[in-house]
């Protein structure tokens, strides 16, 4: 059996098959047909190993979802990828950001949930082969995608950068060949105005160019109570384009230049507070301004206090699910682009050669007050950017007959970022400016094989070897000390840090019969250290943390019976985690560090299932499950995790299930009504568990009908989202010290008409 292949009839022919077998998009035949129209168990096309391969012949966990799929189900952004995959949580915020842009994702209980740029993702984010290095900007919406690629477990020996928990790989679509487009307009619930646009423009037989525009605009969900004009947080602002051009000079030759920005104008995050602790030493202090040194027994709530006095911060300021009655700075702004440019060259039958060069650009501001009072008692402003150069190139071959094909790379990474925060509180040493600058260079040398042992057994192993040097310059001040002619409390200066680390695959794959193929596989992953960049304590260097390691071992079994329509993926994996960076708040301290604060251990398994019983009958889900634990605590750090402490964002059960079926108007065209449920068990946010932030489970249902013309030039689908109205918690983060419980519910339930048109 070939399992992998090289570009063919030019490097550009890299394309995913059979988006319909996954996506459930009907099959439409011809008017004079109609009764041949249904759903069809198409062949999967993925590149997630570099070599075009199918699904089933990876011998890795995969997810492969369409950009149609995700338009279907209404999923606007990337984070819907946790309704889709198993055993992957994706949401928002992050570590005290107040940002709805900052992407916090976990795979198998592997990721990172602080924004720092000083702190790097666990799982990587890559558009048409570029890593976004920076989680601030990474919630990306579903602009012109032609597929996104799930893949979970370390990656690094065929990636430009370390990925410890896995990679989502974006490939936006080509130019076509022949003018035309789409215009795609989406209104609803909350004053929803969604557009996208993409036109195809042929400029000759070798040259084409695509332009893609997207508007979103949609009112917030959580009501801010006391201020003037109630702002509501939880809004869309968004306004972007993508234009991409395809020059192809010959059939062994072409050139992709890719251009995209982003223009974002929200509030903050929809955060909502579930407990304000009237006994935390800020909101003492706070109360005892007020009431003397008879506070906080004034304003106390759960001691038998009054709840109701207005000048008391306390619990009468929490509780309300989509209400907040802070009154501080609410802001997201993002200004990002970003051009690439990916050259691929055929350069004889048994070699290709690939290069891709990029440049991005990211300016943010954003704020939060996380007291969730009317009181400026503790609020934070981000003046955020980032800048990066990458440059990775790419050796494929083939060797002894197609019985080796081989990939070999290299990759540069060099990046500028800065985050200056601005945090105002109620202490008198208090504003503060905190963060830094820092420099970082990163370097790697990649390849794997695989190798035909026989037409049915393959041997694969690759290796890397990454070189990081990171440079942080601090700034630590008292702003009031320092204009008065004093010094900042940890001196400026660049600090300097250099990581290398070697790390590895091997896979044995067997093919069992012609539609099935089981795999073992053995990785080692790798995520570098750091500097922590919150200093509110007169230090003479700033801390820093240690490389965190990861050695999975997964098993995997898939299997395609085209007669019956199904299709079934299998995977168990057993990880031993080191190292683990926890981003938390030391006990009586208000900022959040970094430290390597454990061991542990995650197993789990997966199923993916797709079954097409009947021509009409589409249906797909997914199972995960996950038993992730702490083995061992490090007595040294400062950070108070237990034994008993669950992972974060590692939900032991996560289930999905999207059902289609297709009603067959003849010429009147087609109706689909759809229904797809995700089901999580309980979700921890905090590394030290707060109960008063965590999600104990949820349900959710969204259903939807869409109408296809007989031309299929014409679509419109009507929906609700969250039908039963499920109040159920996607992010949340406590501070004992500053006295808050913060959330982040979901959207309530919300109705929304999208119209397709295409021409």
């Amino acid at each position: 059996m070939q399992r992998t292949k090289l570009w063919t009839n030019g490097p550009a022919a890299l394309v995913m098959l059979g988006v319909a077998g996954l996506s459930g998009a009907p099959v439409s035949a011809a008017a004079d047909k109609a009764d041949d129209a249904g759903f069809a168990l198409e062949e999967i096309t993925v590149t997630a190993r570099k070599v075009q391969e199918t699904l089933l012949n990876a011998p890795l966990a995969v997810t492969a979802v369409t950009g149609q799929a995700l338009e279907e189900r209404d999923m606007t952004d990337i984070s819907s990828l946790a309704d889709v995959a198993p055993n992957v949580n994706f949401s928002f915020g992050g570590t005290s950001s107040g940002s709805g842009s900052a992407a916090v994702v976990y795979i198998r209980g592997v990721g990172q949930n602080d924004f720092t740029p000083v702190t790097d993702p666990g799982v990587g984010i890559y558009i048409d082969g570029v890593y976004l290095g920076r989680t601030i900007g990474s919630v990306l919406d579903v602009m012109d995608f032609e597929r996104i690629e799930v893949i979970r477990g370390p990656q690094g020996t065929l990636f430009g950068r370390n990925s410890i928990g896995g990679a989502i790989n974006i490939t936006t679509r080509d130019p076509g060949r022949e003018f035309g487009g789409r215009l795609r307009v989406t209104g609803g619930q909350d004053r929803r105005v969604n557009i996208f646009g993409t036109v195809d423009v042929p400029l000759s037989e070798t040259f084409q160019a695509s332009f893609s525009g997207l508007y979103k605009s949609r009112r917030g969900y959580v009501d801010r109570v006391l201020v003037p004009g109630n702002k509501k947080l939880g809004d869309e602002g968004v306004l972007g384009g993508r234009a991409k051009f395809v020059w192809t000079p010959s059939d062994r030759l072409s050139f992709k230049l890719a251009v995209d920005g982003e223009r974002v104008r929200e509030q903050s995050a929809p955060e909502v507070a579930t407990d304000v602790t009237e006994s935390a030493p800020f909101i003492f202090l706070y109360n005892n301004n007020v009431f003397g040194n008879g506070a906080p027994a004034a304003c106390a709530g759960t001691s038998g206090g009054p709840l109701t006095n207005p000048a008391c911060a306390n619990d009468q300021y929490a509780g309300a699910p989509f209400k907040s009655f802070e009154t501080g700075p609410s802001q997201n702004d993002i200004d990002q682009w970003g051009v690439s440019l990916i050259t691929e060259w055929q350069a004889s039958e048994n070699l290709a050669v690939k290069s891709i060069t990029a440049y991005r650009d990211l300016s943010a501001n954003f704020s939060r007050s996380s007291d969730a009072t009317p009181f400026l008692i503790f609020q934070t402003t981000d003046d955020y950017g980032q800048n990066q150069f990458t440059q990775e190139l790419q050796f494929l071959g083939t060797a002894f007959e197609n019985r080796l094909t081989w990939v070999a790379g290299a990759f540069y990474m060099k990046e500028h970022a800065r985050d200056i925060g601005l945090i105002e509180a109620v202490v008198p040493s208090f504003p503060r400016n905190i963060g830094g600058t820092t420099n970082n260079d990163n370097y790697a040398f990649f390849g794997e094989g695989t190798f035909d042992v026989t037409p049915a057994f393959h041997l694969t192993g690759g290796i890397r070897y990454t070189d990081e040097t990171k440079r942080f310059d601090p700034v630590a001040e008292i702003i009031a000390v320092v204009e008065a002619g004093g010094d900042p409390y940890v001196p400026p200066g660049q600090r300097k840090l250099t990581f290398n680390e070697v790390t590895w695959r091997g896979t044995a794959a067997y093919d069992i019969f012609a539609n099935a193929s089981s795999y073992f596989t053995v990785s080692k992953g790798f995520k570098s250290g750091g500097f922590v960049i919150r200093l509110t304590q007169p230090a003479a260097n700033p801390p820093t943390y240690n490389p965190e390691t990861l050695i999975q071992y997964e098993a995997g079994l898939k299997m395609k019976f085209p007669d019956q329509g199904v299709r079934l993926n299998l995977a168990a994996f057993w990880s031993d985690y080191k190292g683990i960076q926890v981003a938390a708040n030391p006990p009586g301290q208000i900022n959040t560090v970094t430290a390597n604060a454990a061991k542990g251990t995650i197993k789990g398994f997966e199923a993916e299932l797709t079954w097409i019983p009947v021509p009409e009958l589409f249906i797909q889900g997914a199972l995960g499950y996950q038993d992730a634990k702490y083995d061992r605590i490090d007595p040294d750090i400062n950070v108070a995790i237990s034994l008993n402490d669950d992972l974060i964002r590692t939900p032991k059960w996560s289930l999905n299930l999207g059902v289609s079926y297709l009603i067959n108007l003849g010429n009147y065209g087609t109706l689909t009504p759809r229904a797809d449920w995700v089901y999580k068990s309980a979700i921890q946010f905090e590394p030290v568990n707060d109960a008063r932030v965590a999600e104990n489970g949820y349900n959710a249902l969204n259903l939807s009908m869409a109408y296809e013309e007989p031309n299929s030039k014409w679509r419109a689908t009507f929906g609700v989202n969250n039908v039963t109205d499920e109040k159920y918690i996607i992010a949340g983060d406590s501070n004992g010290t500053i006295g808050y419980a913060l959330v982040v519910f979901a959207r309530p339930r919300n109705w929304f008409l999208t119209v397709d048109y295409s021409f």
